[in-house]
């Protein structure tokens, strides 16, 4: 016959901390769900950092600083004199790093609810203890529901421009995490990014690529529209070989709703080329092997450059919510493009998620107030998100027609 023993109060906060602890071992927060394309990408390839400092540093390098010559006058004279230079080729690119919380609470009444008893003196337990089974069954659930959140709280920010807090007590726009938007804009000729500012005269190479429907890297209107169908492919071609040129293929396309449309519009119009079954032995597949997601719900058959479109849901999401998500809105032109308009050529070898070193989705178990019979665990992450080149990615609209 099982036993009924009252656990010891502080026992409460240490067995649900262990199980946390051991839950988000087992069932890490990086193996989130492929619904959440963006987020999946970023955890495969992230790059911790040390911390002790208020800003992540990535270097990034501006130039060559050449002083190249040629010398000599073919006559097997070489003593002619040549020249040398200092270099200054490296700049270093500053961005925050901000903290993460999510966390839940048991009242003792909520405890004795659910048939677990409480008591202040110790006493031997076993593995069959009624309270000790129910308290088990009661964290499985608050622990699965917090990791959930916590993923979709975290993938949303990442899409996001750090305008906007999120959650359900988000707090305030200075903490909250810059995101794709703020680095893959679809109008970087403004603003300061890692430090740098966009604006200033030969600090074009710390923008991205982008295209609204007006020519690449052409601002046209603030409320662009985009490219239908057929039209779309040349364009995007024309912006690959851009980012190619300046660090290498993009490995992640990443589009919304309305943008697949309009492609498979064009590609239909166009060769079969770019649609092809997947599994089927004539199927390009140039993406790295750890951002592959060939099987998942987000995998759309449709391929350009050898690389996969990958629809990503969110997009749909943020178009939902109320503004400024809806739409990248660019606070010195009042620029929209809708999310679902969207087509993002990524470079994930230049995008980094930077967790600090011991703060990625960590167990959290704070002391007991002693004003109150309540008991509480978290968790908590720390870090950002950075680039180290920006010219090497692009942005692309589409009408959805």
């Amino acid at each position: 016959m099982a036993t009924n023993t009252a656990l010891h109060a502080d026992d409460i906060t240490q067995l649900g901390f262990v199980a946390l602890q051991n839950y988000l071992k087992n069932k890490p927060i990086d193996q989130v769900a492929t619904e959440r394309p963006l987020l999946k990408a970023l955890m495969a390839k992230k790059k911790s950092w040390g911390g002790g400092k208020e800003n992540i540093v990535e270097q990034i390098r501006t130039g060559y600083g050449n002083y190249f010559e040629w010398f000599g006058d073919g006559s097997k004279n070489t003593s002619e004199t040549v020249g040398y230079n200092t270099r200054d080729t490296v700049r270093q690119a500053y961005f925050p790093w901000n903290s993460a919380h999510d966390g839940f609470t048991f009242s003792e009444d909520y405890l004795l609810g659910n048939g677990i008893l409480i008591g202040d003196s110790q006493s031997p337990r076993n593995s069959g203890d009624a309270s000790l089974v129910q308290l088990t069954n009661v964290f499985n659930e608050a622990m699965e529901v917090l990791r959930l959140g916590f993923e979709k709280v975290l993938d949303q920010s990442l899409h996001l421009d750090g305008t906007v807090a999120l959650g359900g007590n988000p707090g305030t726009i200075t903490k909250t995490l810059n995101g794709l938007d703020f680095l893959v804009s679809f109008d970087p000729r403004s603003g300061i990014v890692g430090g740098l500012n966009r604006a200033t005269v030969g600090n074009e190479y710390w923008r991205n690529n982008f295209d609204t429907g007006s020519g690449l890297n052409t601002f046209g209107t603030t409320s662009p529209t985009g490219y239908a169908g057929a039209a779309l492919l040349a364009p995007m071609h024309t912006m690959w070989r851009e980012c190619q040129k300046n660090g290498g293929s993009p490995d992640f396309i990443l589009c919304g709703t309305d943008f697949i449309k309009s492609f498979e519009i064009a590609a239909d119009a166009k060769e079969s080329r770019y649609a092809v079954q997947p599994g089927s032995s004539s199927t390009p597949w140039n993406m790295d092997p750890s951002l592959e997601i060939k099987d998942s719900g987000t995998f759309t058959g449709l391929f350009f450059q050898g690389l996969p479109l990958i629809w990503d849901p969110v997009f749909d999401d943020l178009d939902a919510m109320p503004a400024p998500t809806a739409g990248d809105v660019d606070s010195s032109n009042g620029t929209t493009v809708a999310w679902k308009k969207r087509c993002y050529f990524l470079n994930t070898k230049h995008l980094h998620l930077r967790p600090i070193e011991g703060n990625d989705m960590i167990a959290r178990k704070p002391p007991r107030a002693h004003t109150s019979y309540n008991y509480y665990w978290g968790m908590t992450w720390r870090g950002g998100l950075t680039a180290n080149r920006m010219n090497c990615h692009g942005a692309i609209m589409a009408t959805g027609a």
